[in-house]
């Protein structure tokens, strides 16, 4: 080592003085360059409520993606969150020369209020009502596509890969994170079941970009398709959902035994379109605050739940603000007319499963993995 020592002082000085500096320091001490983005550092930042971190880096990404105009619209807000409206107004002013369309962002977007009564706000509006003609100039068409999606899996507590388990395929609701659903589902504690969640596969573009998170959907509000795919788009999404159930079966160690199918809110929906679309495949059916939507005509189908010999839980919170408890209501008088076999829980505890919901559901999956 000496004479290495020797050799690199004599021939190569410069390199061994950077050597001795370098080794000084432990490499988990030198700092390594962020491999993120500046807008996934920013996305960062935003949900830490680091708002003022968040505003410099979103300029920095757009100094390198001078295109970007929802990006544009992100630093906007932040501007209006950090009380510089001035500046707010000259980022939505470069938003719009790059084309941005959506003019609903300042409409209905609260955090702009105090831009509107200001006539520059309205030349704003039609700037982007401007980009939204012109984008009309290409027409949109539509047409099926194949494409992979991704579901969450919630593994029991003491979870061992020899045994077999009974499923809970658990569907989420509009715009929410599955995790969420997922944390729930897990203070069930059910100890000889696999709950899987797949992601809803539509992305509510607005949402999404205003909090920096994926806001997902199973009906594809912002693709702007016609009415006539309405059905269309409900049948493929529920198809989605379905065919996890055959994913599963083969990826994990799942018992030769009929799932069940578990939704909340739109996803309560879907576990009716699931049920009635595909009744061999299934076992029984939780729903709980269930949307309601009339295509699809899920009701005129109950007749296969009873054919099938599903039954059905229905649960509702009498309170619920965004799902009306007549929905609830609706569910029930027609599982009564098709004379299938349901039990129905009202609560109290808004748009959300109870204490009370909670138990009844647990007891519910529990028994009925019993049989």
């Amino acid at each position: 080592m000496k004479f290495i020592a020797q050799v690199l002082t004599r021939k190569f000085p410069i390199l061994f003085v950077l050597l001795i500096v370098l080794s000084a320091f432990p490499l988990s001490a030198q700092k390594k360059p962020d491999p993120r983005s500046y807008r996934e550092r920013a996305e960062e930042a935003i949900k830490s409520k680091n708002i003022k971190a968040a505003a410099a880096l979103l300029e920095d990404w757009i100094k390198v993606n001078p295109r970007d105009g929802e990006s544009a619209v992100v630093l906007a807000r932040c501007f209006m969150q950090l009380s510089q409206p001035e500046r707010a107004f000259e980022t939505l002013n470069t938003a719009a020369e790059l084309g941005c369309a959506n003019s609903k962002v300042l409409t209905s977007d609260s955090i702009f209020t105090p831009l509107r009564f200001t006539r520059r706000y309205d030349e704003l509006v039609q700037a982007f009502k401007w980009n939204a003609d012109q984008v009309a100039e290409f027409p949109i068409k539509f047409a099926p596509q194949h494409r992979y999606g991704r579901y969450r899996v919630l593994y029991p507590l003491d979870y061992d890969e020899v045994k077999k388990y009974n499923l809970v395929l658990l569907l989420h609701g509009n715009s929410q994170d599955p995790n969420i659903i997922l944390r729930w589902a897990k203070k069930l504690n059910l100890n000889d079941v696999i709950f899987v969640c797949p992601e809803a596969p539509y992305i509510k573009f607005r949402e999404s970009a205003m909090t920096f998170a994926p806001r997902l959907s199973a009906m594809g509000e912002d693709l702007g398709y016609p009415d006539t795919l309405k059905d269309e788009i409900i049948f493929t999404s529920a198809d989605w959902y379905h065919s996890i159930i055959k994913e599963v079966e083969n990826e994990l160690p799942i018992k030769k035994a009929l799932p069940i199918i578990m939704g909340f809110s739109q996803g309560g929906f879907y576990a009716n379109v699931i049920a009635t679309r595909h009744p061999e495949s299934v076992k029984s059916v939780i729903t709980i605050c269930a949307s309601m939507y009339p295509e699809a005509k899920v009701l005129e189908h109950y007749s296969l739940l009873r054919k099938y010999g599903i039954d059905v839980l229905l649960l509702h919170a009498s309170d619920d603000p965004l799902v009306p408890y007549q929905t609830a209501s609706l569910y029930k008088n027609a599982l009564e007319l098709e004379k299938v076999e349901h039990t129905f829980f009202s609560f109290k505890g808004g748009h959300w499963p109870s204490t009370e919901a909670s138990l009844k559901i647990t007891d519910w999956i529990s028994k009925h993995f019993q049989e």
